[in-house]
């Protein structure tokens, strides 16, 4: 993916596949920061959990915009990981692309569970296994978006 073309360029403002997909690298690389940092005082792991579900979410959302959806209907769906993984799925992304620790993630995702702290058990996928996943997400997504 050539970046110039996204930033360099006058363009209308508008989002594309290559948008979200440049977008949602760099939320998969913040991730991967906050991984390999110690933490000090805080525990870093609810900012990495975010991080790595915007990546997926803007993962998914490149894949089916060059898979035919608008912008806008990408936008109505909001951050439904689940509903984003099957209408995926629907348009092609292959069964061999697990999306397990994705959908282990999506309900407090989608609920804002790791901007808006609760007094409230939750459990969670492996980071390392959540970002694995992701990786491979990405991969798959790129085969198809930007070549």
């Amino acid at each position: 993916m050539c970046y110039s073309k996204i930033f360099d360029a006058v363009g209308d403002g508008s989002q594309d596949d290559g948008t979200l997909y440049s977008l949602s690298d760099e939320f998969l690389e913040a991730a991967r920061v906050l991984q390999g940092t110690r933490p000090t005082r805080i525990d870093y792991s609810s900012a990495t959990y975010y991080l790595l579900g915007h990546a997926a979410e803007l993962m998914l959302k490149a894949f089916l915009s060059k898979h035919g959806q608008t912008i806008s209907d990408l936008k109505k769906i909001n951050h439904d990981l689940k509903k984003l993984s099957s209408l995926a799925r629907a348009k092609g992304l292959p069964e061999k692309v697990q999306l397990v620790q994705i959908a282990l993630l999506a309900d407090t995702y989608n609920e804002k569970g790791f901007e808006y702290r609760t007094k409230k058990k939750k459990t969670f996928p492996s980071l390392d296994y959540l970002t694995d996943e992701i990786e491979k997400l990405q991969s798959a997504v790129f085969d198809r978006v930007c070549k």
